[in-house]
């Protein structure tokens, strides 16, 4: 499972550094105008959360099946409500380019989302492989 956790944050950086790189190059050489000084701080974010996510989940194979599911919708949840309270401080804070916060916020959000599904595709594959190994 040490493999597998390692495989699953260098993939998750990776990921995440090339497409913040890739938008925020988009954002300086196609779209300068829309460009705002907040936008280092979202791959960043999602960085941090995906660690924090994938650190978790190599947790779930010492549990049980209902456990596992339930550690999981809570860790939808954290995630959501980690994002709303990102998103609102800015929204309520720095109020400046907002739909373009938007557009870039809830684009990392959906990559994040696909790559969280990854993860714990992932995951349950390498549960049910050491269960039949048993």
């Amino acid at each position: 499972m040490k493999k597998l956790k390692q495989h699953l944050i260098i993939l998750h950086t990776t990921a995440l550094l090339l497409s913040g790189w890739g938008g925020w190059w988009l954002m300086q050489a196609v779209f300068p105008v829309y460009y705002f000084a907040w936008y280092p701080y979202i791959p960043a974010f999602f960085l941090v959360i995906g660690i924090i996510f994938i650190s978790v989940l190599d947790n779930v194979r010492r549990m049980n099946l209902r456990k596992s599911v339930n550690l999981y919708m809570l860790l939808r949840f954290s995630k959501v409500l980690a994002s709303l309270i990102f998103a609102g401080i800015y929204f309520f804070a720095v109020k400046v380019q907002l739909r373009e916060f938007g557009i870039v916020f809830i684009s990392f959000y959906l990559l994040y989302l696909t790559l969280e599904t990854y993860y714990f595709y992932l995951t349950e594959n390498e549960i049910k492989k050491n269960k039949v190994n048993e």
